[in-house]
């Protein structure tokens, strides 16, 4: 196929997928700078409509232990109906940080980011991203060829660099650089394209070619990876108790636990993350009222979530939730999560059951995720009766201050009380793990109910800080 005939397909297939936005293309690019891979990506923008192929192009981060290795790239995860392009990616972060020895990365650690990349294109794959995964190779004496009688170390340093000026030019001359580069990328490339690029034309008909077959392939049918089975709805969602206790005592009580609570958030070696679910007027917001008594105003984050605007529903319906965990001490506290997808868009039948069954996986690796990067996930579910429900909801009507607060859907809401307890008891029974637990909180009673959320924050913490805390 000649350069016009591949322009004119690859050109038809491109607005397909824009009109259609069935599904994205994320393109990771890999290999030297000596193989000209650069060259390959411009061909090919030459070849479509360049307005519509985005490029991220920058030089490699620093792997961190306390930081999720495709963190830095989130935000340019593609859209439905995008092609981009990873010119510089988690896998380049990877390979620079070893030979650097940035963070002295065994083969644990190694294999570790490694697993946690495959996790999470995994679930990129899963919701309608396309990945190609292209390594630029070239043989040794291809290199020694294209390396004689120029100074490498300026001409690298002219492009997206690799780091590798960071080398003295003997490593290039004695192929200690190009060996290592090559063994360590052996260790991930087994699902990658591997193009030669001996040949300029060759090469860049390959990748075009590449391109054009991805974009003619239609959406992965996913598959449920769940043998789902309903779980019995517990006696703590049904049978709420309401615990009494005095106003004197709770004053006292809770003063106590909020500046406990503020110096240990505060203090903390761990990020935390506050995650609140519950029916309408389940108390969530005076809950995070209590919490951040005593916090400055630069020590938390209130993420107050609700549907997805339609620019987010183009994406991994997680991408929303990325950004928001801040890894600068900062608590975030989410008022709504990302349990929404397995509670209001699963009970308004906004996605099909595989898609809520299988986010219970997806949900417990970012929350693994998380945890593996020095982050403390925990989670309330606030639990109130439909008697008590229904008794807020005609005090917030007959307030002028909180009624504002009570919506049309509150009451839609109220109507499907039974198949919102079945979605919550599913959700707790397969996303309730070991490092990431539920905690259901009675709360037909406010008092009880905030003293008991505090001292549930205050207990995990300090669990997660021993040593740490102790003089506090």
């Amino acid at each position: 196929m000649n350069y016009q005939d591949l322009s004119i397909k690859l050109i038809q297939e491109q607005y397909k997928l824009k009109n259609s936005k069935s599904k994205s293309i994320l393109v990771i690019i890999g290999g030297i700078e000596l193989t000209r891979k650069n060259q390959s990506i411009k061909k090919l923008s030459e070849l479509m409509d360049p307005r519509y192929l985005k490029i991220k192009a920058e030089t490699p981060n620093r792997v961190k232990e306390n930081k999720l290795i495709w963190q830095p790239y989130i935000n340019d995860i593609p859209k439905n109906g995008q092609i981009m392009f990873f010119y510089g990616n988690w896998y380049t972060d990877l390979l620079a940080s070893t030979i650097l020895n940035d963070e002295k990365i065994q083969n644990n650690a190694f294999n570790e980011h490694l697993k946690r990349i495959y996790e999470f294109e995994s679930y990129l794959k899963n919701n309608n991203v396309d990945i190609i995964k292209v390594w630029f190779d070239v043989s040794w004496s291809k290199v020694k060829i294209r390396t004689k009688n120029i100074d490498i170390i300026n001409k690298i340093q002219r492009v997206p660099r690799f780091t590798w000026d960071d080398f003295p030019q003997k490593k290039w001359k004695t192929k200690t650089l190009y060996n290592q580069i090559q063994t360590l990328r052996n260790r991930f490339t087994h699902d990658w394209v591997i193009i030669n690029s001996e040949n300029n034309i060759e090469r860049n008909t390959q990748f075009s070619q590449l391109i054009l077959k991805h974009l003619k392939l239609p959406p992965v049918q996913i598959k449920s990876k769940l043998k789902y089975q309903a779980a019995p709805i517990p006696s703590s969602l049904t049978q709420i108790k309401k615990s009494e206790i005095s106003h004197i005592e709770y004053k006292k009580t809770i003063k106590q636990l909020e500046r406990k609570v503020a110096d240990v958030l505060r203090y903390s070696s761990h990020n935390v993350v506050l995650v609140f679910e519950g029916m309408d007027a389940a108390g969530k917001g005076s809950s995070i009222k209590r919490i951040i008594k005593f916090l400055g105003l630069h020590e938390y984050n209130i993420h107050s979530i609700s549907a997805p605007e339609n620019f987010e529903r183009l994406r991994p319906y997680l991408w929303r939730f990325w950004n928001k965990h801040s890894t600068n001490g900062a608590l975030n506290i989410f008022d709504r999560s990302w349990y929404g997808r397995v509670l209001v868009e699963r009970v308004e039948d906004l996605i099909n059951p595989i898609e809520w069954q299988n986010a219970y996986e997806e949900i417990n690796q970012y929350e693994k995720q998380l945890s593996d990067t020095n982050t403390i996930v925990i989670k309330f579910w606030l639990a109130i009766s439909k008697d008590e429900q229904l008794r807020r909801f005609y005090k917030r009507k007959n307030t002028p201050q909180k009624s504002f607060k009570l919506t049309e859907d509150d009451w839609r809401n109220r109507e499907k009380w039974d198949a919102y307890l079945q979605a919550a008891s599913d959700m707790f029974k397969y996303t309730s793990t070991d490092i990431s637990p539920w905690h259901i909180i009675a709360n037909d009673s406010k008092y009880a109910a905030r003293i008991e959320i505090l001292q549930t924050i205050l207990h995990s913490v300090q669990n997660k800080n021993l040593g740490h805390l102790e003089n506090l």
